[in-house]
Order: structure tokens, then C-alpha cells, then sequence
């Protein structure tokens, strides 16, 4: 008899906003699977989840490099998808730990593309966007009425030109383009602009000021741009 591997979205970062299907299911599972890089992004999920979990749960540690280099990303999702798949076909139930939700830039993603590849079963139980936790902390409309919203995790010249005929646009994983957009921003009056840094946590930052930009941004930080009415 074979398990199953559940992909559990924990929310942005606020412990109160993980859902009480997530919390069902990792007081369930045998194995809980911890993504680390070297953003720390599996410690963080971890601590999120930590009060929910089984005393005798087993830990899976599983290293994904944070690197451009396609063939290693493409291996380090083979290995763990092989040791995730190792112990689902020993009859174990494995949560993998993600961020926000599994199926919006995750990398359970990657790893549920190999794993059922092989024919064991998945499903992903969802979880609050970054961009819904701050959305609401700030009293901030996303959208209404007939208004577009996109959402990016990169920018070049194209996609920015795409942008412009939206309402708003969510900047995720802005800190690796965050020079670009202040360039982009700085001569353009047409966006109200506002980044939050570590949403939903104690150490929660904002901030209304492009300049801020400039600076060395953190790694979880997103941007949430609204065209100004006119």
C-alpha cells in the first residue's frame, strides 16, 4: 500500500493564516518534507507549521539550490522528487512545506510534476497569497469592478509595456529586479507604490517611498502597484 503526498501551502508568514485543512492534514501525515535553500525558505514554513505537527513526525530535509543553472535546479528536483517518492511507496503520507500557496511559483510544483510522473497520488491544499495578507493589512483594494490585475516575478521592457494596461500589478519576488523598477518608476506618475518586506510577520516593513528601492531589498519582499484614478 502506497501513501500520498499532500503540497501545503502555510500562508506568507503569520501563523494565525494557515487554514484548518492544512493544520487537519499535517496532524495526519508521517513525514513532513522541509525545502531549504539558502534563503531559508524551508526554516521559515517549518516554524509556520511546527505547532500543528505530530510529536513523532519524521523530518525530510530536502536542498534546493538557489542557482540559475537549469541542469542543477532540474537535478536537485529529480533527487528530491526520488526521496519524497522513496517513502510515499513505503505507505507514508509526506506534507512538503511551501510558502504562500503550491500552486503559485512553488517548488512543490517541480517536485509533484516528478513525483506523479511515477503514479503516486498528490494533492495540494491551499494557502494565502503574500499579496492577500498585505492587501488586506493595508486596507488596500487589489481590484474592483471591472479592473485587470497581473501578477509578475520578473520585468524586462516587454513586460512592463504589458503592465501598463492593467490596474495593478503585484511585483513578487521583486529583489531581483528592484533597480530596473525604480528606474522604471521614477519618471512615471501613472502608479501609487507600496512594498511590504516579511508580510505578516513581527518584523513586518512597509513602505510608500520607490527610493526604497535602491537598497538592498529583501528576499521576501513584494510590491503591489495601483494605476492612480484619474
Amino acid at each position: 500500500m502506497t501513501g500520498k503526498l499532500y503540497g501545503i501551502g502555510v500562508g506568507p508568514g503569520d501563523p494565525d493564516l494557515i487554514t484548518l485543512k492544512a493544520i487537519k492534514i499535517l496532524q495526519q501525515v508521517d513525514i513532513v518534507a522541509v525545502p531549504e535553500s539558502k534563503k531559508e525558505l524551508g526554516s521559515t514554513a517549518f516554524d509556520i507549521a511546527r505547532p500543528h505537527l505530530k510529536s513523532d513526525v519524521d523530518m525530510l530535509t530536502l536542498t534546493f539550490p538557489m542557482t540559475r543553472d537549469v541542469e542543477k535546479r532540474l537535478h536537485s528536483r529529480r533527487e528530491n522528487a526520488r526521496l519524497i517518492a522513496e517513502q510515499v511507496n513505503k505507505g507514508k503520507n509526506v506534507a512538503f512545506l511551501t510558502l504562500g500557496d503550491p500552486m503559485l511559483y512553488s517548488t512543490f510544483q517541480y517536485v509533484m510534476e516528478h513525483v506523479a510522473a511515477e503514479g503516486i497520488s498528490c494533492e495540494s491544499i491551499p494557502g494565502i497569497y503574500s499579496f492577500n495578507a498585505i492587501s488586506n493589512s493595508l486596507n488596500l483594494p487589489l481590484v474592483s469592478g471591472d479592473e485587470r490585475l497581473a501578477v509578475i516575478c520578473d520585468l524586462d521592457s516587454d513586460s512592463w509595456a504589458a503592465v501598463q494596461h492593467f490596474d495593478t500589478v503585484v511585483c513578487m519576488k521583486v529583489s531581483a529586479y528592484h533597480e530596473l523598477l525604480y528606474k522604471l518608476l521614477s519618471n512615471n506618475i501613472e502608479w501609487d507604490f507600496a512594498m511590504v518586506t516579511n508580510a505578516g510577520k513581527d518584523s513586518q516593513q512597509v513602505t510608500r517611498d520607490i527610493a526604497d528601492l535602491t537598497t538592498d531589498v529583501h528576499y521576501f519582499s513584494t510590491v503591489i502597484l495601483t494605476k492612480r484614478k484619474k
